[in-house]
Formats: structure tokens, C-alpha cells, sequence
């Protein structure tokens, strides 16, 4: 499993290179790029260093297209840097982090990194880019419903402060209503769950309508009538929305449908094994909500 983490981050450490050295005028080419023996490592630390300090000329190209045609360079050398740093600070703490953990601080420099570049089709390596296509996609689900839970910790938080006061500390705040917290996260999430089955199985009656249709209109091409025929397209989304919505329904079914939702791919912000961590953390950076929930926010 950790080589599996060494060989995505060093992946991803290497398409960065690739797309700096097309960018600007680099030392290392492919191949030193891929290399791990510590001559080409101090080579790539010493180009860090030059980066943190911006010291690089574009390269002969981009020069070239930045004067003729007015393109844009879509980062500076210490932008890359600090994703560099990123990565091999993740390489060193990679045995000793959950999988989890792992997977989010992983994520997170892959999603800084396509919005470096300005886009997924800047990323060269297409397996590289296929992953960041997929993590993106679990980001803006995972956005979707991160402002409504944030809500849900705030209001549950000036509740109990009307209730019974302010507390000394984030963590004394948040292991106090933790309960009646995840107890609220599992009533939206059920909710949510419902809204969610019922626009599947709307959108599925769409599609077998569509379906029926085309049928119809391919039997009509027997009797010299011409139609667009029946699409394989539509008969795989009517499958796939078949799959989620008996997944959906296997969910609400089951007596924790909030950890079933850890396992499948409706993953909640605030959810699995590090809530009370997770709301600590993000606390310490809301000073406004500090204040209305501390003694002593300062």
C-alpha cells in the first residue's frame, strides 16, 4: 500500500517537472526527471531553491509565444515549488498517516496542481489525468455539501451556547455536542439520500421513455421511414441509473445509511472516523465563530 502512495506522488512530482521544464528554461531533462538517484535529487533541490527565488527565464518557446501570440504563463517558478515541497513532505509522513488522511492531502495537491495549470488537458501523463478527472468530480460532489453541514456544526454550536454557555476551548466545544452533531448529519444525510433517489428514478423514467421511442421509430424504418435509431448510450445510463438507484435504495434500507455512505462513493464532508478532529481544525480558522462560542478567543 505505501509503495502504491510513493508511486502515485512520484508520478505526480514528475509531471510537474515535465510541465515546469516546458515553461521555463530547466536543467533536467526526461530522464533525470524520472530519476531517483540522489545526483538527480540534489539537482531537483537545487532548482527548488532557484524556484522559491523565481530565478528562471522562460523557456526559448513559450518566450517565443508569450511575444508573437500574448500567451500567458500560468504560474510562477515559487507556485511550483511549494507544490513540490508539498509532495515530498507527504513522501516522508506517507507511512505514518491513516489511508485516509493520505488520500485527502494527496487530493488536495492534485486539485492545487490542475488549477495551476488552468485545466485538466495541461496534465501530460494521461493516467495521471484520468485520476485528477475522478478527483475532481468526488470534490464537487464532497462541495456541494460542505457549506449546509458547516451550517449545521454552527447552529448546533450556538445552540448549546445559548443553552449553557461558552466553553474554554475548541475541543471542550466540539466533544460536547459531537452526539446531537452526528445525530444531525445523519438526518441530512437520509434526507438528502430521499431528494437524491427520487431525482434518479425521475431521470430513469426519462430515459426509458426515450428508450421506448426509439423502438418505435427504428420499427418505422421497416416501412421506409427513416428515424434516428435507438442509441447503445441510452441503454448504459439506464443500467448505470438502474445500479445507483437499487444502491440508493440498499442504502436506506440499512440501519446506519450515514456509514453505508462512507463505503460507496456519497462521501459526506465531516463524515468517517475523524469528525470531531476535522470541525477542531477548521474551528481554529474561523475567528468569528470563535468568539461566539469561547470564553476567551483571543
Amino acid at each position: 500500500m505505501i509503495n502504491k502512495k510513493i508511486s502515485d506522488l512520484s508520478l505526480l512530482e514528475q509531471d510537474i517537472w515535465l510541465n515546469f521544464c516546458y515553461y521555463y528554461q530547466c536543467e533536467l531533462d526526461d530522464e533525470s526527471i524520472a530519476n531517483e538517484d540522489q545526483t538527480y535529487i540534489d539537482k531537483k533541490e537545487k532548482n527548488i531553491r532557484r524556484m522559491q527565488q523565481n530565478d528562471f527565464l522562460l523557456s526559448e518557446l513559450m518566450a517565443f509565444r508569450q511575444e508573437m501570440m500574448g500567451e500567458t504563463i500560468p504560474f510562477k517558478p515559487f507556485q511550483i515549488a511549494e507544490l513540490l515541497m508539498l509532495i515530498y513532505t507527504l513522501k516522508v509522513e506517507v507511512s505514518n498517516l491513516p489511508a485516509k488522511m493520505f488520500q485527502r492531502q494527496y487530493s488536495d495537491i492534485l486539485i492545487a496542481y490542475v488549477q495551476l495549470l488552468g485545466g485538466l488537458e495541461f496534465i501530460q501523463n494521461h493516467k495521471l489525468a484520468r485520476s485528477a478527472k475522478a478527483t475532481l468530480a468526488v470534490k464537487a460532489r464532497y462541495d456541494k455539501h460542505l457549506y449546509p453541514r458547516r451550517e449545521i456544526i454552527y447552529r448546533i454550536l450556538r445552540e448549546q451556547v445559548v443553552q449553557r454557555g461558552k466553553w474554554d476551548n475548541p475541543n471542550q466545544a466540539v466533544n460536547f455536542i459531537i452526539d446531537d452533531l452526528i445525530k444531525a448529519f445523519e438526518d441530512y444525510d437520509v434526507d438528502w439520500l430521499q431528494s437524491e433517489l427520487v431525482l434518479k428514478q425521475k431521470k430513469l423514467k426519462e430515459l426509458e421513455q426515450q428508450s421506448k421511442l426509439s423502438t418505435k421509430q427504428t420499427n418505422a424504418d421497416f416501412v421506409g421511414i427513416r428515424r434516428k435509431p435507438r442509441t447503445a448510450s441510452t441503454s448504459k445510463q439506464i443500467e448505470e441509473l438502474k445500479k445507483e438507484i437499487n444502491n440508493l435504495k440498499q442504502i436506506l434500507k440499512s440501519k446506519y445509511p450515514s456509514k453505508e455512505m462512507e463505503k460507496s462513493k456519497y462521501k459526506m464532508p465531516y463524515s468517517g472516523g475523524y469528525i470531531a478532529e476535522t470541525i477542531i481544525h477548521e474551528l481554529r480558522s474561523q475567528p468569528e465563530i470563535l468568539k461566539e462560542i469561547l470564553l476567551n478567543a483571543n
